[in-house]
């Protein structure tokens, strides 16, 4: 069966579209017709596949009324005007209407001037306007014959005139029928993209579910069929809140606002969901919503861990994931991405648990280094020996139980990306002297081998020590420290950025909720203000156990209140203070007949609380380093 299909309203337009098939490279199919008859032949053709249909004038019009299909109207040349109104004249008849329902642009006055005559256009917008203009132009204007299509000409025989059809040539049928294969073409790649649409929609393990500016559903795949458990067919097309109203989706309709990691149980599932509206050109056309079972979040991570993460080889935190908007936190992040920008090796001091990891990775991430490897080694928990070989890698046979062929050495591993020296302050002076060979000549040689490899590395440090206080004290190298103290970053612990509390709890909250896979309720994000005051001088670290804690220890569909997280919070302190611990806020003394001893143990204390940061325990307390040391050292 064609896709084309051409009614034809009068019998020389058969004829002429028959002959033209026959050498047309365009596949039509002809059949007569007009406004009243053919109407179930069309319907069947359709039924069979006719996808554009052709005609012209009132029976063009009948049929965009009548069938859901792209109607292309074979168009009126000027030729075909031409042999009309000469057929006309050639008859004597001087007094002409040109009347259709054709939206056809040109000037009587021409035709009057060329042709002799006196020619009247009526262009009617429906052709059942026709027979009542025809009766008026007889009767009223005195008019001799009319020209136009098939309706009006009918009208004029029917009322005693001349009437002259305005015949399509072969040049007009010829034009829509290019059109129509035009179109054609477009519906094609149309359907094609749909289709590949489709496909990806329905490969995706994520279901997808969109709605329109009125709330009807539009876009609904196979993962949302079984994950709401509701039939296509019960779906698209039909409003959202009739079908499907747990999904909740029409929220972003009224609040304009796009929802992220949202928890939801539907049919006993556990999914986490993303609800975006649809903006074009400022303004809103509905709303897309992707939702996934945690189950599946879960085990695509560990896949993905398993292939990428073998080696640790992959950097996966960036600056998005670092949780605060504290002046002190915004002006690390700010500090960080320009230090990203560089190649030049970056120092960073924080306390244990202030990110100093996270930093690192965001750094990497958005460095031009990013498709490269990110290597992480925590330089404290390796022994010198072991720190060496895991470093700089070693030949087979140097060392009991070494791998056969050996093993290539971090630094190598790390070539064209990052390597981050966690705990850095924790090495040897031994070990410091050939880790600043490596970087000075940037070349590795594997222990018990006698070939350097060149690399290219950059190198993230982090430490809780002041390295310029150990270089002071002949514990770290000078020349070592100036190497890697090129960039430095100081991370300001929780408790002097305490704006940042209350945001880290409530995104530690919901990860917990998703790595617990529980739905919790937390009706107002100020019941965490409670927290803000604690020190936790455990840092982030700290702050994600206590909310790790408060998940497990909230029942599912519980709704959390300030009673509840204060009551935990206040267990936390009393568990420290039972065990023993000292009071954040106080300071234990041994009394001694000198004063000097008892400031030796407050600024030991002090000094402790600080983890070893002389500089900012020395900033917060208006005092010099070397008064510092002085009180420090009061016994030596």
């Amino acid at each position: 069966m064609n896709n084309i299909l051409v009614i034809a309203p009068y019998e020389a337009l058969v004829e002429q579209a028959e002959r033209m098939n026959e050498i047309c490279d365009i596949p039509y199919t002809v059949i007569p017709g007009n406004l009243k008859e053919n109407l179930d032949e069309i319907r069947s053709y359709i039924n069979q596949g006719v996808k554009i249909l052709i005609s012209r004038g009132g029976t063009a019009q009948a049929l965009r009324n009548s069938f859901d299909l792209p109607v292309i109207e074979i168009p009126v040349t000027s030729v075909d005007i031409l042999m009309a109104l000469s057929k006309a004249s050639e008859q004597g008849f001087k007094k002409i209407a040109f009347i259709t329902t054709l939206n056809i642009l040109f000037q009587s006055k021409h035709f009057n001037n060329i042709m002799d005559i006196d020619l009247q256009i009526l262009p009617c917008q429906d052709a059942n306007e026709i027979p009542a203009k025809v009766k008026h132009l007889i009767e009223d204007q005195g008019i001799d014959a009319v020209v136009g299509d098939v309706v009006a000409t009918q009208q004029a025989i029917e009322r005693g005139i001349y009437g002259c059809l305005l015949e399509s040539g072969p040049m007009s049928l010829q034009i829509a029928l290019n059109e129509a294969a035009t179109i054609l073409k477009s519906m094609e790649k149309e359907k094609a993209r749909l289709k590949e649409l489709e496909a990806i929609l329905n490969f995706t393990t994520e279901a997808v579910l969109t709605i329109d500016n009125n709330e009807k559903v539009t876009v609904y795949n196979a993962s949302a069929e079984r994950i709401f458990g509701v039939p296509i067919n019960q779906v698209l097309g039909n409003k959202l809140t009739e079908c499907l109203p747990e999904s909740l989706l029409n929220k972003v309709l009224s609040e304009h606002e796009e929802q992220k990691n949202i928890l939801l149980k539907i049919n006993g599932k556990k999914i986490v969901c993303n609800r975006v509206p649809i903006i074009i050109h400022g303004r809103f056309h509905g709303a897309v919503a992707i939702f996934q079972e945690i189950g599946e979040i879960q085990n695509l991570e560990m896949n993905i861990r398993t292939r990428l993460n073998e080696k640790g080889l992959v950097a996966k935190k960036s600056f998005h994931d670092i949780q605060g908007g504290s002046p002190e936190m915004l002006k690390c992040i700010q500090q960080a991405r320009q230090y990203a920008k560089s190649n030049g090796t970056v120092l960073i001091y924080g306390e244990t648990g202030t990110g100093k990891e996270l930093f690192a990775q965001s750094i990497h991430n958005e460095s031009k280094r990013a498709k490269g490897p990110f290597v992480s080694v925590n330089c404290a928990a390796l022994s010198e020996n072991l720190l060496e070989s895991e470093l700089f890698g070693y030949v087979e046979g140097t060392f009991t139980g070494a791998l056969k062929g050996g093993k290539m050495g971090l630094f190598e591993l790390a070539h064209g990306g990052t390597l981050f020296l966690d705990e850095l302050g924790e090495i040897s002076l031994n070990f410091q002297a050939k880790l600043l060979r490596v970087l000075q000549e940037k070349e590795v040689r594997r222990v018990g081998g006698d070939r350097v490899t060149p690399i290219d590395v950059r190198i993230i440090c982090a430490t809780n020590r002041d390295l310029r206080e150990e270089v002071r004290l002949g514990r770290f190298r000078e020349d070592l420290y100036y190497r890697l103290s090129v960039l430095e970053l100081q991370l300001m612990p929780l408790r002097q950025r305490k704006d940042d509390i209350v945001p880290m709890a409530i995104s530690f909250f919901k990860s917990e909720c998703i790595k617990e896979q529980k739905v919790l309720f937390l009706p107002l994000d100020q019941l965490f203000d409670c927290l803000q005051s604690y020190d936790w001088f455990g840092n982030a670290r700290e702050l994600q156990n206590f909310i790790e804690r408060l998940v497990i220890s909230t029942e599912e569909g519980e709704e959390l209140t300030e009673y509840k997280i204060c009551e935990l919070l206040a267990e936390k302190k009393g568990n420290l203070y039972d065990r023993g611990e000292q009071n954040q806020d106080e300071l234990q003394v041994t009394i001694s007949n000198r004063f000097e001893d008892m400031e030796n143990q407050i600024w030991k204390q002090l000094l402790e609380r600080y983890h070893g940061n002389k500089d900012r325990l020395c900033m917060d307390f208006g005092i010099s380093k070397t008064t510092l040391w002085r009180k420090l050292n009061f016994h030596k």
